[in-house]
């Protein structure tokens, strides 16, 4: 149960007590069962202060505008840094307010000082002249903006935060930056949230909102990162995609395997977006390498990966990723991330790994669908829908790739499509049956 969720139980309890539905002493545990944390941001609140803290800085920056030519340096400066300070003792009096301040204050102080850092930095640098480009800008707006993460809890920059080092890794992706300014320091920006991770123990949950952000700005850091790596080993840019298979597959497989703790565990897919953004990738990428054209393509890939340490650096976290899972019992996802292994054992064919390949890969998503399935009915954490769904996709794959009459191919598909709807349907009905009736 969600946050919403807990909020229509304790809404809906004083009826049912009215009702004799339930004690007084049944909706008491309920409540200490299912607490209401107000002091997290609804995503209205969050909107509202987040919004009025920019209108007020842009508001601001208007009226400076309208008489800047006007100002003295002196004046300018006051005005560059007097925002800044007035919302330093804004933030000052929220914390010193500490559990007591409604999260929408929180919000609003928080993005308002981060607004006014960004404004004060680029008014100075407009005064003295300063050179700089917009990535320079943007790298020390951000670092100067993550305590406020740390000490006003804030949702709002912690979003900012993430979009920004995102967006900083993408423009620092020109060959020839050297390694500490350049998107390879991606991860250690991310770690700049570490009390924030998803899966780790919090004393308060993250919202699902910033947990699809953050996976978002991890595929993109991350991307990026690889991206620059590549270049900067082959001396030259990125034309044909050399290592792009093979360095995307590592760093799905390193997403999909993060540590998790055991409330996480049992969370829905939807509050894990780094394994469904990493499932994604790595099926999209199996489904892929069934096809005979691809084989090599995906040997050149793993070749030239091989050779680059950025490639070592993501096979070494996944493994150590891989050795955690096994400790938490996480079967599907270790079975998910075996599809990147598969095109290392096809190299062992040396000049017939690129027909190899794609006949290993189809094999291998064939026991991984069915092990998905059986899995779930051998008391294990499976996937049998996810399993079933690979087996149909895989299939078509095939049919697609034979030399069957479309006649043929069609019905196949009719077939595959009824088969997976009853399946579907089959499952439904077997989660009923096995879920305890409510009293």
């Amino acid at each position: 149960m969600n946050a919403s969720h807990h909020r229509w139980l304790h809404d809906q309890l004083p009826q049912w007590e009215r009702d004799g539905l339930v004690t007084n002493e049944n909706a008491t545990s309920l409540r200490q069962r299912h607490p209401v944390d107000d002091s997290q941001p609804g995503v209205a609140q969050l909107i509202m202060g987040a919004l009025g803290a920019l209108l007020i800085g842009a508001g601001l920056i208007a009226v400076i505008g309208y008489n800047w030519d006007d100002f003295t340096r002196p004046v300018r400066l006051l005005f560059a840094f007097l925002p800044l300070l007035a919302s330093q003792a804004f933030s000052f009096i929220v914390l010193r307010k500490g559990d007591s301040a409604a999260a929408w204050v929180r919000e609003t102080a928080a993005m308002l000082q981060t607004m006014a850092t960004g404004a004060c930095i680029a008014l100075v640098s407009q005064i003295y002249h300063l050179g700089g480009q917009w990535p320079d800008f943007l790298f020390a707006w951000f670092l100067l903006s993550l305590p406020l993460v740390w000490l006003m809890r804030s949702t709002s920059v912690a979003i900012f935060y993430l979009l920004a080092i995102a967006e900083w890794s993408i423009h620092q992706c020109d060959l020839g930056n050297v390694w500490h300014h350049s998107p390879l320091i991606y991860p250690l920006l991310l770690l700049g949230l570490f009390p924030f991770c998803p899966g780790l123990r919090l004393d308060k949950p993250l919202s699902i909102t910033l947990r699809w952000i953050m996976a978002w700005s991890a595929v993109f850091g991350l991307g990026a990162a690889a991206y620059f790596a590549t270049q900067q080993h082959f001396h030259r840019t990125w034309g044909h995609g050399e290592a792009f298979f093979a360095l995307g597959s590592f760093t799905a497989a390193a997403m999909a395997l993060f540590p998790l703790s055991q409330n996480a565990l049992a969370a829905p897919s939807r509050h894990k977006p780094q394994i469904v953004l990493g499932f994604l990738y790595l099926l999209v990428f199996g489904i892929t390498s069934t096809f005979l054209d691809f084989g090599e393509e995906i040997v050149r890939s793993y070749a030239a990966a091989a050779k680059m340490p950025w490639a070592w650096v993501l096979i070494t976290t996944a493994v150590l990723f891989a050795l955690h899972a096994l400790r938490t019992h996480r079967w599907a996802v270790l079975a998910v991330a075996s599809i990147t292994l598969t095109p290392l054992v096809g190299l062992v064919f040396g000049a017939k790994a690129s027909a190899a390949i794609p006949w290993l890969m189809t094999l291998h998503l064939l026991v991984l669908g069915i092990t998905l399935i059986v899995l779930e009915f051998s008391g294990r954490r499976g996937a049998p829908r996810l399993g079933a769904a690979l087996l149909s996709i895989l299939l078509i794959a095939r049919m697609c790739e034979s030399d069957l009459s479309l006649l043929a191919k069609g019905l196949a598909f009719i077939g595959i499509g009824v088969a997976f709807l009853v399946f579907n349907i089959f499952m439904g009905r077997l989660k009923a049956r096995l879920t305890p009736p409510q009293p």
